[in-house]
């Protein structure tokens, strides 16, 4: 069984149950972290696309997200997420989804606070970044990560606030500007 804690929060130091690694690509401890430190999440409505075990999503709660959707098409990943949000006693908080990421970006007509865009990197896009800023509420935050390879481009409606490499990760915070 692969697991992670997590970082901090009302839920810091509780043990997550994440899919294989063959499966998704989980956001190491130490970029959590960062990314935590920078975000303000109380209140908020989040929605953690290709979420894998839930880990960015379940964060946000631990710190205090309003709620959370957590969208997958993976079955094994699907089934982490139920298990980390019944451990955490969160139910209430939550939307699980078992969708193709993009099918559900074009079909929800939701506008969030914060996003976080994990896919696998063989998956990202600029054309992702550019659909997926439709779900995000005026002034509200985009979390992408990324390989650090990738070029990202900034679409029109959103500004880059930061961007830093951790190894071959890159994670970037975007706001909705218009």
């Amino acid at each position: 069984m692969i697991s992670a804690k997590i970082n901090s929060g009302l839920f810091g130091g509780r043990v997550l149950i994440l899919p294989p690694q063959t499966i998704t690509r989980a956001v190491s401890s130490k970029v959590r972290a960062s990314i935590f430190n920078k975000l303000e999440a109380r209140g908020k409505s989040v929605l953690d696309l290709f979420a894998g075990g839930g880990t960015l999503g379940l964060e946000a709660l631990s710190h205090g997200a309003k709620e959370v959707t957590f969208v997958d098409i993976s079955s094994l990943a699907i089934k982490a997420i139920r298990q980390n949000v019944t451990s955490l006693g969160v139910a209430d908080s939550v939307s699980i989804i078992k969708s193709d990421a993009m099918r559900y970006i074009g079909k929800n007509p939701a506008a969030y606070d914060i996003v976080f865009l994990d896919p696998p990197y063989k998956e990202f896009s600029n054309a992702l970044v550019k659909s997926t800023s439709n779900l995000i509420q005026l002034d509200g935050i985009l979390v992408i990560s990324c390989s650090s390879k990738f070029n990202l481009e900034v679409p029109m409606e959103l500004s880059l606030l930061d961007q830093k490499d951790y190894g071959d990760t890159k994670i970037a915070f975007f706001r909705k500007t218009k």
